[in-house]
């Protein structure tokens, strides 16, 4: 019996499908019914609550050998003893690529200590270490990107769009936890996850408008401008589209070696011209 935290999350969404469809018994922890509506409810076990109520969580553990933590990573302190108590056999925990960051902010903080609870926990764990997620129709990531490429045709960069990143496709992901689960070699390992290779900002950007079939015009800006305007906007809106942080990470390349993650578990990810292209054409 596997539980799935954070289910109903993007990732957890479309990892629960990949899982049935390889005969494990599934159950997800869910907080509220209204959530439900993006699990298959007729092909796994429901189990309600939320993991910041200790006794909920015991009850979702009973009866269960592995943990796949798609939830949050600072959750880690709160359900790892409890895996503990419960005999859990094997973790797999999703963190995230925030914690190299080079501008110190909570978000990173929360991640490295969730970590290093992790590390200390004394299961079989695996931690993956995704950049950023795409694909679909509810990643927070892509989805307003092109839909700003696909309603205007004069496009704003913060700095040059020189910036180098590295998305990883959510079915990558989906598949690189599944093959986790199945090869004892990633037991005690951390994996980092990204895309087949780094490109700029600005070359993503010239890639979702071809796959949209659009001209348009990309205009520079300087980033000192655009940070100093966006803090002046964040403390004087009530509720902010963007932040000064983010607009600030702009600024620095995210590049990240994922041979490991090949070498042990034949991670293959697609390139970005093929992701972003079955997102838009919604082959999910």
């Amino acid at each position: 019996m596997i539980l799935v935290t954070g289910a109903t999350s993007h990732t957890g969404s479309y990892l629960i499908p990949h899982l049935i469809d390889k005969d494990y018994s599934v159950r997800c922890l869910v907080r509220t019914q209204m959530n439900e509506v993006f699990i298959p409810k007729e092909k796994v076990q429901i189990a309600r609550g939320d993991l910041e109520h200790p006794e909920t969580v015991v009850r979702a553990l009973n009866g269960v050998d592995t943990l796949v933590h798609v939830a949050h990573i600072r959750f880690a302190s709160d359900i790892v003893p409890l895996c503990r108590q419960a005999g859990v056999s094997r973790a797999i925990f999703i963190s995230s690529t925030r914690r190299f960051t080079k501008f110190p902010c909570e978000s990173a903080t929360q991640v490295i200590e969730g970590e290093d609870v992790i590390r200390k926990s004394g299961l079989r764990y695996t931690l993956l270490r995704p950049s950023m997620i795409y694909g679909g129709s509810r990643d927070n990531n892509m989805t307003k990107l092109v839909e700003q490429i696909r309603r205007h045709s004069i496009f704003p960069l913060f700095g040059k769009g020189d910036n180098l990143f590295q998305p990883v496709f959510v079915f990558d992901l989906v598949k690189a936890i599944i093959d986790c689960l199945e090869n004892d070699r990633t037991i005690n390992r951390e994996y980092t996850l990204a895309g087949s290779e780094p490109f700029s900002y600005r070359d993503c950007v010239k890639t979702i408008a071809l796959a949209l079939n659009r001209k348009i015009h990309l205009v520079p800006l300087p980033l000192g401008l655009c940070l100093f305007l966006a803090r002046i906007y964040e403390k004087t809106t009530r509720k902010p589209r963007f932040t000064a942080e983010q607009i600030q990470r702009f600024g620095e390349d995210k590049v990240f070696d994922i041979q490991p993650a090949r070498d042990d578990f034949g991670f293959d990810p697609r390139p970005f011209s093929e992701g972003i292209r079955m997102k838009i054409a919604g082959e999910l």
